[in-house]
């Protein structure tokens, strides 16, 4: 019977694995466990693991160097790149930075146009500034001064601003009343204010058989730039069968504008928007 010699170096060569060389290897991967100072709770939340199930191939694409579609794709990017460069340099060189946006050079300008042309508009066409002044509320009797009635009608006619000269129903001088208003005007633009003076816009319709006409005795108005000027107005009225409450009241119901009016830019005419005047409710006229 054959006998087999025993290999020694098969059995010697495995060896047992040194536990303390395995420990060693693994120490911050697997058998470290790192403890939650407050927990005392193993704690893993900032190791690294390897999860090869849910890897997922990468799909490198394919490229083929030098190719003409590749480079005519590459001419058309760097081409519209381009032209979208240009274009913002454009729309920049058109528009002013406001905050974080940009706003266009048009929509300022025409803003500018707009606030240009109003301020120009708010200068030459705006009126003078009307309101009442107690000093000028005065009464004349003597309304012919020496005159008959046709003759002192003539006079009305030719120099004073008419509402209805059929109201001049009676040829006595007792009948009719000079009621003289003050006027404040002020002018607060650069140019001049030149007018022939004032006329009736309205009256109360319970008196409107009574006014028969306006003016201005110091004859034309004219009011230097930004200063403010006292003007009296003499108003006409029938009297016949009013006594003082409605003499007030006819007076204090009109409405009157300046008529004739002209801003002067050196000798240059500039039309104007008339001013207008609501005689107040405060004045007061007696009869006697």
């Amino acid at each position: 019977m054959a006998r087999y010699k025993r290999n020694q170096n098969i059995m010697d060569s495995i060896t047992p694995p040194d536990k303390t060389r395995i420990s060693d290897l693994n120490v911050g991967f697997v058998d470290s466990k790192r403890v939650h100072k407050e927990t005392k709770i193993d704690d893993f939340t900032n190791e690294i693991r390897a999860d090869f199930a849910a890897a997922a191939p990468v799909k490198v694409p394919e490229r083929i160097e030098g190719t003409e579609l590749e480079k005519d794709e590459l001419d058309k990017y760097l081409e519209e790149q381009e032209r979208l460069k240009e274009r913002r340099n454009k729309t920049r060189a058109k528009s002013v930075k406001v905050g974080k946006s940009y706003v266009g050079a048009w929509l300022i300008k025409r803003i500018v146009i707009i606030a240009v042309i109003l301020l120009v508009v708010f200068i030459t066409l705006v009126p003078p500034i009307c309101t009442n002044t107690h000093e000028g509320a005065t009464l004349r009797n003597n309304v012919f001064e020496n005159q008959s009635c046709s003759q002192f009608k003539e006079t009305v006619l030719s120099d004073w601003s008419v509402y209805n000269i059929d109201n001049m129903t009676s040829e006595r001088a007792e009948n009719y009343r000079i009621c003289t208003v003050g006027i404040s005007m002020g002018n607060f633009s650069p140019f001049k204010i030149e007018a022939d003076g004032f006329s009736v816009v309205s009256v109360d319709p319970t008196y409107k058989d009574k006014i028969i006409a306006v003016r201005v005795p110091q004859g034309k108005i004219e009011i230097s730039p930004f200063k403010v000027d006292t003007v009296e107005v003499d108003v006409l009225i029938n009297v016949h069968e009013l006594n003082d409450e409605q003499l007030s009241e006819a007076i204090t119901s009109l409405v009157l504008k300046t008529s004739g009016m002209w801003k002067k830019a050196g000798p240059i005419p500039i039309p104007c928007v008339p001013g207008f005047l609501f005689v107040s409710d405060a004045l007061e006229y007696h009869l006697n």
